[in-house]
């Protein structure tokens, strides 16, 4: 997803369960005295439920332009005079006095998904005066054994099905190391075989690291077979806890599904062994241990080229550049120079024979991304 475009984040600014939550633990967190930090604000909801709470100053830090609207919405609420729009990564911005609270939403459908966490503890250690806040201030992942036979069925087992007479089975195993990122609607008809644990419990107040290394033992409660791991988040607010636990009140947030593959059976009683890692901005890897057996799976073995990329990756590796490299350090050098970018699309078509449409749509997508100011 990308979070560039207001109306990606209007599914945060209108979560009803979601805001409750935050509103109810940052009013009673929130005075006259209070500076207040919405960290990766977007819309800025709940940094202007802070300076509406009465909060002395709020600061919306947020690296997309969206942030913006922030502005207009704390004009016509009548908060302006109290709330600072900067729009940067919180590792670039320069905050004039430490904050009182830092309120975030610095947690993916997985917890460590979107590698947030570091910028979460690189506000905390650098922003929060001592004796601060942090809303959230600590964050569960959760993980329990999924009887999914349509979802398996769909997104996996179907691989197994000629199409038009065409074998693509050995396309399966691509298929079932893939994580569903689903909707809530989708796991209608699935059941859990067991009540799950948590493999992940982050105090955000003091944690540093952001790689997930967790295991759990889990008791099934009903026989049947495991298509795969149902996984959500708990993050605490004060002193209540949000949940994206299909079975709680509906979030913007959705669990997820880790697939199973052969589906692993399980018999009511038996304790299940799971296992889930990931190194920070790396690959998700999970395992589950029973008494038929054991099933591991990784995203990294999802995509048809990960060894490939892997070596291209690895510290050693001198991979130079592509011709698409090559074009974009080109182009940069040009920027640099103060070339507008029509005279550095100009360069790329005729340099690399290119139609011109092309060449400017390049050139564009570069200067949209490392372009500074103009």
């Amino acid at each position: 997803m990308t979070y560039s475009r207001v109306a990606s984040h209007g599914a945060m600014a209108f979560d009803a369960n979601r805001n409750q939550l935050y509103a109810d633990a940052i009013r009673r967190l929130v005075n006259e005295h209070s500076v207040v930090m919405d960290l990766g604000a977007g819309l800025g909801i709940h940094g202007l439920i802070a300076a509406a709470a009465g909060a002395a100053r709020v600061y919306l830090v947020e690296p997309q332009p969206v942030v913006n609207s922030a502005v207009d919405a704390a004009r016509a609420s009548g908060l302006a005079d109290r709330v600072i729009v900067m729009q940067d990564r919180i590792e670039d911005v320069a905050l004039p006095e430490p904050v009182d609270l830092i309120v975030s939403v610095f947690t993916g459908n997985l917890l460590f998904s979107e590698d947030l966490l570091p910028s979460l503890f690189h506000a905390r250690d650098r922003c929060l005066k001592p004796g601060g806040r942090l809303l959230p201030d600590r964050a569960q992942l959760w993980l329990a054994p999924l009887e999914a036979a349509q979802l398996h069925a769909k997104h996996v087992g179907r691989w197994s099905q000629s199409v038009m007479g065409v074998d693509y089975s050995s396309a399966r195993r691509f298929a079932a190391n893939e994580i569903l990122w689903l909707r809530r609607e989708d796991f209608a008809g699935s059941s859990r075989l067991g009540g799950g644990a948590p493999l992940a419990d982050v105090d955000l107040a003091k944690s540093s690291d952001a790689d997930c290394n967790g295991e759990a033992v889990c008791r099934v409660e009903t026989s049947g077979l495991c298509h795969g791991l149902l996984g959500w988040i708990r993050i605490h607010l004060l002193d209540q806890w949000l949940s994206t636990d299909p079975e709680s009140p509906e979030v913007h947030w959705s669990p997820v599904m880790l697939p199973v593959d052969p589906p692993l059976p399980v018999s009511q009683g038996e304790e299940l062994k799971l296992t889930l890692r990931r190194p920070a901005r790396g690959d998700w890897t999970w395992s589950v241990t029973a008494q038929a057996g054991a099933r591991r799976h990784s995203s990294f073995l999802a995509s048809a080229d990960g060894a490939k990329e892997l070596a291209r990756a690895a510290p050693a590796s001198r991979p130079g550049l592509s011709p698409q490299g090559n074009r974009a350090l080109r182009m940069l050098e040009l920027l640099a120079q103060g070339f507008s970018n029509q005279a550095v699309a100009d360069e790329m078509a005729a340099a690399h024979a290119m139609d011109r449409g092309q060449a400017m749509q390049e050139v564009q997508r570069i200067a949209l991304r490392y372009g500074g100011a103009p």
